[in-house]
């Protein structure tokens, strides 16, 4: 029988992981990603780019052996697990497989052999997506980083064989943090887009004056403005893994629709008015309605909801 290869040198097999407990309360997660939190805001947030070295990164919250005994467990599943290359995702039949669940074929969970096969001749980039929904670990960092930054914060785990390149150059709709677990990983910043116009896609035009080129090391922690283009290479002979927290920020669709709710959320007006006269009181009774909601309504109160919203908080009252 032909042994087991795993995504660690040793040990050779890796066991189920058990739950992950619960990190103290009392833990700095924000310090633990970026070392000195005043200098971080005032020098880097929104700003520049840069390398930062915490003294007790967070590298054992989510670890390579993890993912190599969720594989052998078999639970993981497409949407939240995925194989990628520069320039193209694995299609999912190829590390794929359907099961009978309570008599039902369900489709597209990740067959462990067929993960690593890839990976091994191949060459592909196991990406782990919205770790923070289902690792209870990562969601605790995540909740904490959320709390601070006031703004919804999701994980995405990266493991890159040596010498490849996981996604092309992009511009993420995010402020990103990446957390070298282990391997080395060598990145390029460039500059951020020139209006507002942007689009979080890749980016295929010039991307502008590179901002930061370096190779990150296991414990460092590469921060990337929302919208600055970059791309990433493993190098070295080890694969590289990062965990990548993405601080999402609001749009303006999101402002559009939250003020749109506000507006006609909680007024009562038929569907159908029946003549002129009742069309008419309808508009005067949502005007007024409007009215009312907006006058005390400033602008950093309308962000600061549709950020709430978006992190599945309730606002305060």
């Amino acid at each position: 029988m032909t042994p087991t290869m795993t995504l660690t040198a040793p040990p050779a097999s890796v066991a189920p992981p058990a739950a992950s407990p619960a990190p103290a309360v009392t833990t700095d997660w924000l310090t633990r990603c970026v070392a000195d939190e005043q200098e971080f805001f005032a020098t880097h947030w929104r700003t520049a780019p840069a390398v930062l070295r915490p003294a007790d990164p967070p590298v054992d919250v989510f670890t390579v052996a993890e993912l190599d005994g969720l594989l052998d467990h078999g639970l993981l599943k497409v949407p939240y697990v995925g194989l990628v290359h520069e320039d193209r995702h694995v299609p999912t039949e190829r590390f794929c497989e359907p099961r009978v669940v309570l008599g039902e074929v369900v489709e597209d969970y990740a067959d462990a052999a067929s993960v690593r096969g890839l990976i091994r001749d191949e060459q592909a980039t196991v990406l782990l997506r919205y770790v923070d929904q289902w690792h209870q670990g990562v969601r605790t960092l995540t909740g904490a980083l959320a709390e601070r930054f006031g703004r919804q914060v999701e994980a995405f785990f990266f493991l890159t064989p040596a010498g490849t390149q996981g996604r092309p150059v992009h511009r993420d709709d995010a402020d990103v943090l990446a957390i070298q677990i282990s391997g080395e990983k060598r990145w390029r910043v460039h500059a951020g887009p020139a209006d507002g116009n942007w689009e979080p896609s890749r980016e295929d035009t010039d991307p502008g004056e590179v901002l930061l080129d370096t190779v990150l090391r296991p414990g460092e922690v590469l921060y990337v403005p929302r919208g600055f283009a970059h791309f990433a290479c493993a190098v070295g002979d080890e694969p590289s893994a990062h965990l990548s927290l993405t601080v999402r920020e609001v749009g303006t669709a999101n402002l559009y629709a939250l003020l749109q709710a506000l507006v006609t959320g909680t007024v009562d007006l038929p569907g159908r008015p029946l003549d002129d006269a009742a069309m008419v009181a309808a508009a005067d009774t949502l005007i007024t309605h409007s009215r009312e909601t907006l006058a005390g309504l400033t602008p950093q109160a309308l962000i600061e909801h549709a950020r709430t919203l978006m992190r599945g908080a309730l606002p305060a009252e």
